[in-house]
C-alpha cells in the first residue's frame, strides 16, 4: 500500500473520491454509506398478475417474514404498481414490515430495470438501511446488480442461507462451481444479497399494520415500457408440492417417468428431478431441483436414484423429511436422509405404484 502525496497524481482515487471531475477516466465514483448510522433492511417485493390485481412473490413475502429475524433494526420495504398493489397493504404489514414506500410512477408502472434500480438506489441514499434483500428471480437478478453497481457496494448471488453475526450478514451461497458451500461477508454497506425461493418459510398469513409513504422518483432519462407480456409455464410448480417424488440420473429407463408421475398422484405430490434427466431432455427444467434449478422445502422429499452430490442438496435442503432410495450405499444422498433403502430406484418406484393400487 502506498501513501498519496498529493499533487497531480491520478493513480488512485483517494485524493479525488469527492471531486467527481478528478477522478481518473473510467473511474465510478463509490458512494460510501456510513456503517455506524446504517440501520435496518429493505427489501423489494416483486408482485405478479393476479386475475385483475396483483399479488407478492413467493420469495418477497419469504424475505419479509425473515428480515425482523436479521436485524433488530427496522423493515423497510419497496413496492412499485399503482392503485392495485394498495390491497396488498395488510399482508405486507403482516409479514413485519415497519415502514412501505409505494413507487406509484406512470414511467415505472411497468417493471423496467433501469428506472426500477434508479429509484431503489435513491431510496437506499435516504433511508441509509445495513442491508437491502431482494429475491433471486430472473428480475431479481437483473435488477440487483444495478443498484450494487450504482452504490458501489458488493452483492452476494442465489443465496441459500443468511444470518446475523452483529451488525453483519453472512451470506451462504454455493461456490466453486457448486463443490463448496461458502459462507460470504460483505465488507462495504449496505450489504447486499439476493435470495432463493424457499430458503426461508412463508410467514404466517395475517394482516398487520403500518406507515406507507408515496415515494416519489422522476428521472427523464428512464426509459419506459409500453407493454409487457409474460410467458406462462404449464405444469404445477414443484416450489409449491407438499410431496415431492424426483429422479435422478440412477432412474436408466424413461418409461419410469410415468410410474413416478402415477405415485405422485396417488399421494398428493409432483414429481421433480435432478439435473441429469433435463440434460437428457427426459424433463422440463421447471422441475429441476438444485443449485441450477429451484430452492424446494416440501413436507417429504423422495429421491430416487439421486447420488446427492451438494449442487443438488442446495436444492433439497429446505425439505423436513428426506427418503433416499439408491442401490450404491457410499452415495452421499445417504448421509442426509432421515431413511435410506439400498435398493434399486425403479424396482423401488415400481412396486410403490402397485402397492398403492389405483
Amino acid at each position: 500500500m502506498s501513501e498519496c502525496s498529493g499533487g497531480s497524481c491520478s493513480t488512485c482515487s483517494s485524493c479525488g473520491s469527492d471531486d467527481p471531475d478528478r477522478l481518473p477516466p473510467g473511474m465510478l465514483k463509490v458512494y460510501n454509506l456510513n456503517q455506524s448510522t446504517a440501520d435496518g433492511i429493505l427489501v423489494w417485493i416483486e408482485t405478479e398478475p393476479d386475475g385483475d390485481g396483483v399479488r407478492m412473490a413467493d420469495v418477497s413475502a419469504e424475505l419479509l417474514g425473515a428480515a425482523s429475524g436479521l436485524s433488530d433494526g427496522r423493515v423497510f420495504a419497496v413496492v412499485f404498481g399503482g392503485a392495485e398493489v394498495k390491497p396488498l397493504y395488510p399482508r405486507i404489514f403482516g409479514c413485519g414490515v415497519d415502514t412501505l414506500y409505494h413507487v406509484r410512477e406512470k414511467s415505472l408502472e411497468v417493471y423496467a430495470p433501469e428506472g426500477y434500480a434508479s429509484c431503489i438506489v435513491s431510496l437506499i441514499k435516504r433511508i441509509e438501511p445495513a442491508t437491502v434483500l431482494i429475491g433471486a428471480t430472473p428480475r431479481g437478478r437483473e435488477l440487483a446488480p444495478r443498484i450494487a453497481s450504482e452504490l458501489g457496494t458488493g452483492l452476494t448471488a442465489d443465496c441459500t442461507g443468511l444470518r446475523a453475526e452483529g451488525r453483519k450478514l453472512v451470506m451462504t451461497r454455493p461456490a466453486f462451481g457448486g463443490n463448496l458451500v461458502a459462507d460470504i461477508e460483505c465488507l462495504r454497506f449496505p450489504q447486499m444479497a439476493t435470495v432463493r425461493q424457499g430458503t426461508f418459510p412463508m410467514p404466517e398469513e395475517k394482516d398487520g399494520t403500518g406507515t406507507a409513504i408515496y415515494w416519489q422518483f422522476r428521472d427523464g432519462a428512464v426509459k419506459q415500457v409500453i407493454s409487457e407480456e409474460r410467458a406462462v409455464e404449464s405444469g404445477e410448480d414443484i416450489r409449491d408440492a407438499r410431496i415431492l417424488i424426483s429422479l435422478g440420473d440412477g432412474i436408466r429407463d424413461r418409461n419410469l417417468i410415468d410410474v413416478a408421475e402415477s405415485v405422485a398422484r396417488k399421494v398428493g405430490g409432483t414429481v421433480s428431478c435432478s439435473r441429469s434427466l433435463v440434460e437428457k431432455g427426459w424433463m422440463p427444467r421447471s422441475r429441476q431441483v438444485g443449485m441450477s434449478g429451484r430452492t424446494v422445502a416440501p413436507d417429504l422429499y423422495i429421491a430416487f436414484g439421486i447420488s446427492g452430490a451438494v449442487q443438488h442438496r442446495v436444492g433439497m435442503s429446505g425439505a423436513k423429511k428426506v427418503i433416499a432410495v439408491n442401490n450404491d450405499p457410499d452415495a452421499p444422498i445417504h448421509r442426509y436422509a432421515d431413511l435410506s433403502l439400498i435398493a434399486d430406484a425403479g424396482e423401488i418406484l415400481r412396486e410403490m405404484d402397485r402397492s398403492l393400487g389405483s
